[in-house]
C-alpha cells in the first residue's frame, strides 16, 4: 500500500470513529430522555440502564448509524485534505480523483462486510440479552422458560407435518405423535402414528434420533394403502425436541440464516411471508450503504474549498436522507407485494450506485 493510501485511510478511520462515537452518544442520550419516566417508574438501577443500552449498541450500529458515520468519515477526511491543499498536492503528483477514491472504496467494502458480520453474530445475541433484561429487570416479569406443551401442530422439513398431543422437551418424550409426509405436489405419501416417541442423543450431544414405539406406518399408493405395524421404529427426523416448542424469537434476535430458515418453516405452514422476505433481503442490501454513501459523498467533499464545508456536508447528508427515504419507500412497496422482495431491497442501492457513478464521472481526473 502506498503512503498516500495509508494517509487517506488514516484520515478516514479517524473521521469514521469520531462520527460513530458521536452519533452513538447522541442516539443513546435522546433515547434515555424519551424513556427516563419509565425507568423512574420501574425503579430501574443505573447499572441495569447501562446494560440495557450496551446490548443495543450492535443494533444501533448495524441497522442505523454506520452508513451515516461512513459518510461523515469520508466527508471529514476528503474535506480536510481539500481545505489543507493536500488533495491538490496529491493530484499534482499524478493521482487522479478516482485513484484517491480507491482506498476509501476498499474501506467502505470492508465496513459493509463488518456490518453484515455484526448483524449476523453480535446483534442477535445482544438483542436476546436486551429482551431478557427488559423483561426481568425493567418490567419485573418472570423469566421465560421452556416447559411441557400440549396440542402442537408443526410444519417441519422434508415435507412433513407433525401433530403432537403432549411433549416434554427436557426429557425428549412425546405422547401421541402423528406424522404426515407429503409428496412435492402436496399429496399424502405416508402417515406415522405412535402413542410414544423418545429422543436420544449421541455422546457428543450434536446428533440424535427419534424412536417411535408400538405404532403403525400407513403407505399410500394409487387407490389403496398399506398398513405396517411396528414395535420400534427409528425415524430420520431433523427436528429436535426444542424445535417443536421453542419460544418464537423476534426477527432481530435471529441471524440472517436463522431468519431464512424461520421463513422457510412459515412457508411450509402456508403463511404469507412477503414482508419477512423483504426484511430478510434488506439485511443483505443495507450494509452496502456504507460503500455507496462514499460514492455519493466523495464528489461533494472534493469541492469543499469551492462550496464551503457546511454546504457540502449538508448536501451530502441530504442525499443520504433521500437514500434512506427511498429505501423505506421500496420496502413498503415490497411489503404490499407491489415489488418482488429481492428487488425491493436492492432497488435503492442500484439507483444510488448510478447516481454516485454519475457524480464521479462529472469529476475532473
Amino acid at each position: 500500500m502506498k503512503i498516500a493510501d495509508r494517509y487517506i485511510l488514516k484520515e478516514f478511520i479517524k473521521g469514521f470513529l469520531f462520527s460513530l462515537i458521536g452519533l452513538l452518544a447522541i442516539y443513546i442520550i435522546v433515547d434515555v430522555f424519551e424513556q427516563i419516566s419509565k425507568f423512574v417508574d420501574k425503579e430501574v438501577s443505573a447499572f441495569v440502564i447501562i446494560q440495557y443500552y450496551f446490548y443495543q449498541i450492535p443494533w444501533i450500529i448495524g441497522t442505523t448509524i454506520s452508513p451515516i458515520a461512513c459518510l461523515l468519515g469520508c466527508f471529514i477526511a476528503i474535506g480536510n485534505l481539500s481545505r489543507r491543499f493536500e488533495l491538490a498536492a496529491l493530484k499534482f503528483s499524478g493521482l487522479s480523483s478516482y485513484r484517491i477514491l480507491l482506498p476509501l472504496l476498499w474501506a467502505g467494502l470492508v465496513l459493509s462486510g463488518l456490518t453484515f458480520a455484526i448483524n449476523e453474530t453480535l446483534m442477535p445475541l445482544a438483542n436476546q440479552k436486551k429482551s431478557a433484561l427488559e423483561r426481568e429487570k425493567i418490567n419485573k416479569l418472570p423469566k421465560r422458560t421452556i416447559s411441557p406443551s400440549k396440542n402442537i401442530y408443526y410444519s417441519g422439513e422434508d415435507n412433513r407435518f407433525y401433530r403432537i398431543k403432549f411433549i416434554d422437551p427436557k426429557k425428549g418424550i412425546i405422547q401421541g405423535l402423528t406424522i404426515y409426509e407429503f409428496f412435492s405436489d402436496h399429496t399424502l405419501k405416508r402417515r406415522f402414528d405412535a402413542p410414544k416417541a423418545v429422543w436420544s442423543q449421541d455422546l457428543l450431544g450434536k446428533d440424535g434420533k427419534w424412536e417411535l414405539f408400538n405404532g403403525s406406518e400407513r403407505v399410500f399408493k394409487e387407490h389403496l394403502f398399506e398398513d405396517i405395524y411396528f414395535n420400534s421404529l427409528v425415524l430420520n427426523i431433523k427436528e429436535k425436541p426444542l424445535d417443536f416448542v421453542k419460544l418464537r424469537k423476534p426477527p432481530l434476535s435471529m441471524g440472517f440464516f436463522e431468519f431464512k430458515h424461520h421463513i422457510e418453516n412459515l412457508q411450509r405452514g402456508g403463511e404469507d411471508v412477503t414482508k419477512k422476505l423483504v426484511d430478510l433481503w434488506t439485511r443483505v442490501s443495507f450494509p452496502f450503504m456504507n460503500l455507496i454513501v462514499i460514492l455519493l459523498g466523495f464528489p461533494l467533499a472534493t469541492k469543499v474549498r469551492n462550496i464551503g464545508f457546511i454546504i457540502g456536508f449538508a448536501a451530502a447528508l441530504f442525499v443520504s436522507f433521500i437514500y434512506w427515504g427511498l429505501m423505506q419507500l421500496a420496502r413498503a412497496f415490497g411489503h404490499t407485494g407491489a415489488l418482488p422482495p429481492m428487488l425491493a431491497s436492492v432497488l435503492p442501492n442500484l439507483f444510488f450506485i448510478i447516481v454516485g457513478a454519475f457524480l464521479l464521472w462529472k469529476l475532473r481526473k
